[in-house]
């Protein structure tokens, strides 16, 4: 066991120097050559780790479109199909952005969407309404009657008792909010 333990002292890059001969000599401890093992250790596996990506073959795809004068001819059609079983139809809503920032505007009318059963599967198309809403200013409005106010005491209790909540974070003095 002790030679184990010089052996084990003999790797340390950490050693201390005896107080009595500390210009002369070093003296090797137990947790200096812990520290060295441990730091070779990382050292290796670092290594290795950036000499295997390196040697790595990875396949990366770019996708460039041509820029057509014609603007109808200048876009890719993008088919994706999301599921909110909870949500419906009517709050759902896409935005899409390019690269530039520009937004579609005219997206949500190219986007279907199709009520589902209890089960999952589609039953029929919804139609967005084509008129907006108009409400006068002193009409009541169905949802802050429905809205609770939550603070610390009650959050808790209101988050187990609906299945799905929406929070509105604000700060009265902010007007932005």
């Amino acid at each position: 066991a002790m030679s184990f333990l010089q052996s084990i002292k003999s790797v340390d890059f950490y050693r201390k120097l005896k107080r009595d001969l500390q210009a002369e000599l070093t003296e090797a401890s137990i947790p200096g050559a812990a520290l060295s093992v441990v730091a070779a250790v990382v050292m290796l596996g670092l290594i290795f780790a950036e000499l295997n990506s390196f040697l790595t073959v990875s396949a990366e795809s770019k996708v460039n479109l041509d820029h057509f004068d014609n603007v109808a001819e200048d876009t890719l059609q993008i088919n994706f199909n999301i599921t909110f079983p909870k949500l419906k139809c009517e709050f759902a809503s896409v935005d899409a952005t390019n690269f530039m920032g520009t937004h579609d505007a005219g997206l949500a009318a190219r986007v279907s969407k199709i009520h589902l059963n209890k089960d999952g599967k589609p039953t029929t198309r919804h139609e967005d309404r084509a008129l907006a809403l108009k409400h006068s200013t002193d009409e009541v409005h169905e949802g802050p009657a429905t809205a609770i106010a939550l603070t610390t005491d009650n959050f808790e209790a209101a988050h187990h008792q609906h299945e799905i909540m929406i929070v509105n974070f604000y700060a009265p003095w902010c007007h932005w909010c």
